[in-house]
């Protein structure tokens, strides 16, 4: 925990003190980039968002957009070398899917797309990721994206390096919005070399494994799944069959969550944003003083202009905003990983209170609406 520090204005003792700042500084940067050998991935640049004029409704599969993987290291003592600060790291792979389901929406080219509390391998199109670095100067995440078959549309890392332009940012956009605008180009890439016919098998995959889900026994024989691990169709229900009729009913009431938390997670985003915003600011400028820094030192120009009581006291105001950043964002996460409200859900006239964190509310709800399908229907309950 990071505590607010009064700077004595004027006297050697600052001056000493502001001496220390970059070579803090630069032991992180330099622990970052060893952290980064060996990176193939390059920066995706200025990307244009290919959008859809109208896109007919049998080619609009359903996204579902899984909170990301922190990528948090088990080993505590890495965190502050790497730059990590766990809460912040984990309230950014919650908001990350947000920011990337508003560019999937404005693409105009999918069906509903949704921020889910965990995987659904049931979904049409499941989009999973793992952030590997995330600060003012540059977002590295790794993206997958199988669909309800098991045919995998994306298996990819993403980079995109933030500039002097990108900051102030503005209220709305986001640094690496041409990192999100990367993904949703090549997911619409990816559908489009999809036929109408293998479009509308993935949407039957999605409902008959969500429908196993609910019961192996009675709907485990309408598909098969090969060596690979891809599932086809072996029959269909029957047109009309009110079985299938009930899982349906038991599917729209699991979304119906699902939308219904998709607003906490909106809210966190708007929460954090003007603070966050900040935060990857003076990140950057801390991380640009710190190359500086390691350059003057190789070369050891340690005297002149950047090196002044004026340039150093700039710098070391810069630290101690970016600490105060770091603080309030750290208190804001932490009040949202551990206090998230309890969900108010109604499912077959009964009234549910769950609680815990959005995935265990999540999982609760899932086991709930799969009691309600076994006591409705008399089958036992799938896994």
């Amino acid at each position: 925990m990071y505590h607010r520090v009064t700077v004595i204005k004027k006297g050697w003792a600052c001056f000493a003190l502001l001496c220390c700042i970059p070579v803090l500084l630069a032991s992180t940067a330099g622990a970052q980039t060893a952290a980064d050998a060996g990176l193939v991935a390059l920066p995706v640049g200025p990307v244009s968002l290919q959008v859809e004029q109208s896109t007919p409704e049998q080619r609009r599969l359903h996204v579902g957009l899984a909170i990301f993987d922190p990528g948090i290291p088990l080993n505590e003592a890495s965190h502050s070398m790497l730059g990590i600060f766990p809460e912040i790291r984990k309230a950014e792979s919650q908001f990350m899917p947000v920011l990337l389901r508003q560019v999937l929406v404005a693409s105009n080219a999918w069906g509903v797309v949704r921020v889910l509390p965990g995987e659904q391998i049931t979904s049409e199109l499941l989009v999973t990721g793992k952030i590997r670095q995330s600060n003012g100067s540059r977002l590295e995440v790794a993206v997958a994206a199988r669909d309800a078959t098991g045919r995998q549309w994306l298996d990819k890392t993403y980079v995109d390096e933030a500039s002097s332009f990108d900051y102030p940012a503005v209220e709305g956009s986001d640094p690496y919005s041409d990192l999100y605008r990367k993904i949703a180009n090549d997911l619409l890439a990816y559908r489009r070399g999809l036929d109408d016919g293998q479009l509308r098998t993935i949407r039957q995959v999605a409902l008959l494994r969500y429908a196993a889900s609910l019961s192996e026994e009675a709907f485990g024989g309408y598909l098969q799944q090969n060596a690979l691990g891809i599932y086809s169709v072996l029959r269909l229900p029957a047109e009309g069959d009110p079985m299938m009729a009930r899982v349906q009913g038991i599917r729209d009431q699991e979304h119906l969550f699902v939308d219904t938390v998709d607003e906490q997670y909106v809210d966190l985003y708007e929460e954090m944003a003007p603070t966050y915003s900040l935060w990857r600011q003076y990140n950057r400028e801390q991380a640009l003083y710190s190359e500086d820094y390691e350059a003057r030192a190789q070369t050891k120009e340690r005297i002149g202009r950047r090196g002044t009581f004026s340039a150093m006291e700039q710098t070391y105001n810069t630290y101690k905003q970016i600490k105060v950043q770091e603080q309030d964002l750290d208190d804001m996460s932490a009040g949202f990983n551990n206090e998230v409200a309890p969900t108010v859900m109604e499912a077959s006239g009964r009234v549910f209170r769950l609680s815990g964190t959005l995935n265990a509310q999540y999982t609760e709800w899932r086991g709930i609406l799969r009691d309600i399908f076994a006591l409705e229907t008399g089958l036992p309950p799938g896994n």
